[in-house]
């Protein structure tokens, strides 16, 4: 699989829901309402959605957890014919609990479907970047809804906004204990005692796909991996950095709070998981 960036465009995107073109959100929707509901973002390449299996097994595992009945059958042949149509650029999916009368108990039927498409052109592999510690800190959730991606994202909302105001593209972010979790729109490995770490997802953060991906790349190629966090006082134990998800790929940083860290460590190991593919 290549890695590539994400050219940003200006093209409005489409929606269908349920498979039917769609214009409007119901203001009843307990998507709009309360968040109920979960999404994934998938990269598509020439008519095909990369990391399909793993986009599928998060949807599945969400409404799982949540109590969501889905028709799989007809949201994966929608979302299969909207990549071709889309060809190249992002495709996301969303769920949701669907119209309910007002109030927090769930209605028992079937849920609805969204599906977004936004073309996008993806240049070539992304250069190392400078980042660092956000102050804002990720609340703590209940088993059942930490590493998920639920539609309740405002925490990241926040982030983003300080992020904006660093100058980074990316940086790292703690949980309320003071452990690094994840960055602001992405996982993050680093490289410890020259051992490779990624920190859990069971209390708070995302359970991405591309972390996923990345983990079990590591395991077949027998890299040791530290499920493992570190608190932000240690931060400069890191000796590399990268961040990863599943529209830019491994990210490396060359930079971590104004001192240099490894890049080239990462970019060896994103050649070993992820070995260009000849033409």
């Amino acid at each position: 699989m290549t890695v590539v960036t994400m050219t940003t465009s200006k093209t409005k995107s489409t929606v269908f829901r349920n498979g039917a073109l769609c214009e409007s959100i119901d203001p009843e929707d307990r998507g709009f309402l309360y968040g109920d509901g979960f999404f994934t973002t998938i990269r598509v390449i020439h008519g095909e959605p990369e990391l399909w299996k793993r986009h599928a097994n998060r949807l599945e595992q969400s409404a799982s957890k949540l109590g969501f009945e889905v028709d799989w059958q007809a949201l994966y042949a929608e979302v299969k014919a909207r990549a071709v149509l889309l060809d190249t650029g992002v495709l996301k999916v969303i769920v949701s609990r669907g119209v309910g009368p007002r109030g927090y108990l769930a209605p028992a039927h079937q849920a609805d479907y969204y599906v977004q498409l936004f073309p996008q052109a993806f240049n070539g592999p992304m250069p190392a970047i400078a980042s660092g510690l956000l102050h804002g800190q990720l609340g703590l959730l209940p088993a059942k809804l930490a590493g998920l991606k639920t539609l309740n994202r405002l925490e990241q909302v926040m982030l983003r906004q300080e992020l904006v105001s660093t100058g980074w593209s990316e940086a790292l972010v703690c949980d309320l204990s003071g452990q690094i979790v994840e960055g602001v729109y992405s996982n993050c490995f680093f490289r410890v005692d020259e051992t490779w770490w990624t920190p859990p997802v069971t209390s708070s953060g995302i359970a991405g796909v591309m972390r996923a991906e990345i983990m079990a790349r590591m395991q077949q190629h027998g890299i040791a991996l530290k499920i493992q966090s570190l608190p932000a006082s240690h931060i400069q134990r890191i000796e590399a950095l990268f961040f990863c998800n599943a529209l830019t790929g491994i990210v490396p940083a060359s930079q971590l709070d104004l001192h240099s860290i490894d890049a080239e460590v990462v970019w060896q190991l994103r050649e070993q998981l992820f070995p260009p593919i000849e033409s």
